[in-house]
């Protein structure tokens, strides 16, 4: 990791986040409006030039965090500030050049890829919306796109169906950087391709990070991916963040009782090293329904009295400021 190539402002801020929806659930008789608490409370910096791997069990806000902060969602609470402007009440007219810098990789490569256009239509469509240079410049920032991630100027007439599935989250990348942005939320990006292929496509991430002075949200369940890839991590859990730290640090040093179960839940490279935390058992509580206080404390040992009534807000690991947990007890894993 290159710490110098990383800038000491943010160029993503987030203060009080949250994001809720309404669904419908039927008890046997009747249908009933639920509130889901997907994103809750959530305050963090994004720094020009870092990767921030965001991590947490399936369902835990990740990937709406990801789409708040890629302009997809409006937040219900909270502010959202880009290279310091404030999101808040800005119209679509308005919110189009922060759109233009802020793009997304998704998960699943098929699905975000029309079927029914070429390689050309679909990378050239950015570059039509946002009416960027002619014909002749977009074709060849198209064709130097598909040399940057790896594929070429043969493949602009072929189809998504017509190419694997590395290759199809190649084109995505591609898309994703076709209007030249600052910052990208990349989520789940290689869950969906066989473990041969995803080296590939991280090693690609990293090499167009240096190449383009990328930015990343980077969103994964997999901690083997996110310690390869992250500056640093921030751990989510039922729409908060648990801990955030650098990631040399939050692997060495775990510190909320989560982050460690997370942890201990990944097979040991080395036979017979002790665990720092107890494999977790059972589902995390639904977010129609979370708990009061930390939302932790149902599936946590050390919960008190306290962890079942108030949420603990981050604060720093004793003298570093960088590491911050959000536990009551913190001084007990110190």
């Amino acid at each position: 990791m290159n710490k110098s190539a990383i800038s000491s402002s943010p160029i993503m801020s987030t203060w009080g986040l949250s994001k809720t929806f309404t669904t419908k659930i039927s008890d046997g008789h009747r249908t009933l409006n639920k509130t889901v608490y997907a994103v809750s409370d959530v305050s963090l910096d994004v720094y020009k030039g870092e990767t921030l791997g965001l991590v947490g069990e399936s369902g835990c806000g990740k990937t709406t965090l990801g789409r708040l902060m890629a302009l997809f969602y409006h937040p219900s609470q909270g502010t959202l500030r880009i290279n310091g402007q404030n999101m808040k009440g800005l119209s679509h007219k308005h919110l189009k050049p922060y759109r233009k810098n802020v793009q997304m990789v998704f998960q699943d490569p098929v699905a975000a890829l029309n079927p029914r256009h070429t390689v050309a239509t679909i990378l050239t469509e950015p570059l039509n919306i946002f009416s960027v240079g002619k014909p002749v410049q977009r074709r060849k920032r198209v064709v130097e796109l598909l040399d940057a991630v790896g594929l070429s100027a043969k493949d602009l007439n072929r189809y998504p169906h017509e190419f694997s599935g590395g290759q199809r989250q190649r084109i995505t990348i591609a898309r994703a950087l076709t209007l030249q942005p600052d910052f990208i939320v990349a989520d789940e990006p290689v869950s969906a391709l066989d473990v041969s292929v995803q080296s590939q496509i991280l090693n690609l991430f990293k090499d167009l990070k240096q190449q383009f002075g990328l930015t990343y949200l980077f969103i994964s369940h997999d901690l083997a991916v996110v310690h390869h890839l992250a500056d640093r991590v921030a751990v989510m859990y039922l729409g908060r963040i648990m801990e955030i730290a650098d990631c040399d640090t939050l692997f060495r040093e775990p510190t909320h009782p989560y982050t460690r179960a997370l942890l201990a839940s990944v097979p040991a490279l080395k036979p017979g090293k002790a665990r720092l935390g107890k494999i977790l058992k059972g589902d995390p509580p639904s977010p129609i329904n979370p708990p009061r206080g930390c939302p932790f404390n149902p599936r946590c040992e050390f919960a008190s009295d306290l962890c079942r009534t108030e949420v603990a807000m981050l604060r720093p690991v004793q003298t570093d400021s960088q590491h911050q947990v959000a536990c009551h007890h913190l001084e007990s894993f110190q």
